[in-house]
């Protein structure tokens, strides 16, 4: 990392993630060139292309939460069930919070001083999308005081209103920011950006409809408890310009080799596996992008029975691990969950990381028409059906047939290795196909559940959707081995503070318990993983 001008700094460990966190109020880069050094690696660090520590940022938790992917053994026993809550590998989001936080926020101090206001634009939207993450992860959390590089006790946590308000506040700021520079930028800011921009290709105009894309996604977040701040921000936000056009917000691996850190994960690692909630949805709706995403299942599989349930003449059996499953050390490599479908190599071998789709951006559209928001002259329905096939196009795909399913297909789910986890009974009843006889809430279904698909890997945006609106129809966990917070049939809603490293267990009690008291609707209050954010109001329906 380029070396910094700082008034101190610290090595400290956010459970089994290892940081740097570097403390004072006044920390600066040294130069423009030390400040595009940092951007340019903290950029790896937004969804971490490391793949360890993208495991812990992502996939050892919230991939399972969101019911794309699973972890397929039980982590020299660190992990003895797929649901069970290790509380050093949730620390992986704060860890990458503070790893980005450390980057950016020199940047964003020097920007006058160092005369690079595009960088420090940047940087700006950098910490706001991870913050955004955060603060969906955990809820309440030390924004302000992060903003500052203050980790050392004590901190002050801010509710979860406080954060949302304010990053849509940086954002808008931000933004507007670089539609003010983006005609006057001299030869060599536009060479700085080419050299060192992995996200936005060198153009402020992708950072400008990156950020108000995030503002739209942040704004419909909220539409529950503040629906007329909500439809406000959405609007100006798509008419400050959002992502409709050919960029998506992509981290490219060069760095990584040009691999999505999953194909390691997952092929090389054996830690990841299909997710049997992901499966189930893709089998119902004959979706083609079962076979893009993942691989058949191996095979010559027995059941803990010892019956056959993958003969070796069977062909492309794709299966998944239900949420909860007990799984088994890595060594046991006949016959569990290691058999089950892995990703695919064709394609996770060529992928950069996705920050946020186009094909997300119209969704949303989709979702504001059918508020009957002020989003541009297209239907709910034309949104709709423009994400979708944009998402295939992505992917290499004609939607022309898939666009017109109407039925689903009905596939009870079943679990070849152990069948006690079967489940028959029938989840997503509504097909692809776009009807104007359903009702809002149906067509809200749809819109959900087809961005669900169109937005793998990204699992916390996934996690939030469906704790936002119940969509899509998951899979129930098997086995909870959590808290005992969450209520039969519901999935995790949060996960606990933090309380190593650099994180004062006085802080959580004194400051972020009283924050998140304060908005939760679960009725719980208490740190548990079954406490609702400020967005996710318990009993509240989509419409009301």
């Amino acid at each position: 990392m380029p070396v910094l001008l700082v008034l101190g700094g610290c090595t400290d460990e956010v459970g089994d993630a290892e940081i740097n966190v570097i403390q004072g109020n006044f920390a600066k880069a040294a130069s423009a060139e030390v400040a595009e050094g940092m951007l340019k690696d903290a950029m790896y660090l937004l969804h971490d292309a490391r793949e360890h520590k993208y495991q812990y940022q992502f996939n050892l938790h919230i991939d399972n939460y969101a019911g794309y992917l699973t972890v397929a053994n039980s982590l020299q026993g660190r992990l003895p069930s797929t649901y069970f809550i290790n509380p050093g590998f949730e620390s992986g989001p704060l860890a990458n919070m503070l790893w980005v936080a450390r980057a950016v926020v020199p940047v964003i101090n020097s920007a006058d001083s160092l005369k690079i206001p595009e960088l420090g634009a940047i940087a700006s939207i950098m910490f706001n999308f991870s913050a955004s993450e955060m603060v969906d992860v955990y809820g309440p959390m030390p924004y302000f005081a992060y903003k500052r590089l203050q980790t050392d006790p004590p901190v002050e946590y801010d509710k979860v209103s406080v954060v949302y308000k304010e990053i849509l506040k940086e954002l808008k700021t931000a933004q507007q920011a670089l539609k003010d520079l983006r005609t006057s930028l001299t030869e060599e800011q536009k060479a700085r950006l080419k050299r060192m921009d992995k996200i936005g290709k060198g153009d402020v105009d992708n950072w400008i409809r990156f950020a108000n894309s995030l503002r739209l996604r942040m704004a419909m977040r909220m539409v529950k408890v503040e629906p007329a701040l909500a439809r406000a921000e959405a609007e100006a936000a798509y008419a400050a310009g959002i992502l409709e056009e050919d960029y998506h917000a992509n981290i490219e691996l060069d760095m990584a080799g040009g691999r999505h850190p999953l194909y390691v994960i997952s092929l090389t690692w054996d830690d990841s596996r299909l997710n049997a909630s992901f499966e189930n949805i893709l089998k119902r709706v004959n979706s083609p992008l079962l076979e893009v995403w993942f691989s058949p299942a191996k095979t010559g599989l027995r059941n803990i029975k010892g019956e056959i349930t993958i003969p070796d003449t069977a062909t492309n059996v794709y299966v998944g691990i239900r949420s909860g499953a007990g799984v088994h050390p890595k060594e046991n490599r006949r016959d569990t969950y290691l058999m089950f479908s892995a990703v695919n190599p064709n394609y996770f071998g060529v992928r950069n990381i996705s920050l946020f789709k186009v094909s997300e951006a119209l969704f949303l559209c989709a979702e504001a028409k059918l508020r009957g928001w002020n989003v541009g002259t297209k239907t709910d329905r034309t949104y709709y059906e423009n994400a979708i096939k944009r998402s295939l196009r992505d992917e290499g795909i004609s939607s022309n047939s898939y666009l017109g399913y109407k039925e689903v297909v009905e596939v009870p789910y079943h679990d070849l290795w152990n069948p006690a986890n079967n489940y028959r009974e029938n989840l997503l009843q509504l097909g692809v196909r776009w009807d104007g006889s359903f009702t809002q809430e149906q067509k809200l279904e749809q819109i959900i559940t087809q961005k669900y698909i169109a937005n793998f890997p990204q699992s916390l945006e996934a996690w939030s959707e469906y704790r936002r609106t119940g969509y899509p129809r998951l899979i129930p966990v098997t086995y909870d081995a959590g808290d005992n917070s969450i209520p039969a049939g519901d999935h995790i809603r949060r996960m606990t503070f933090q309380t190593t490293g650099p994180v004062s267990l006085e802080d959580v009690v004194m400051s972020a318990m009283p924050a998140l008291k304060e908005e939760d609707s679960s009725g719980f209050m208490d740190d548990v993983q079954g406490a609702r954010l400020w967005w996710d109001v318990k009993g509240k329906g989509n419409f009301e």
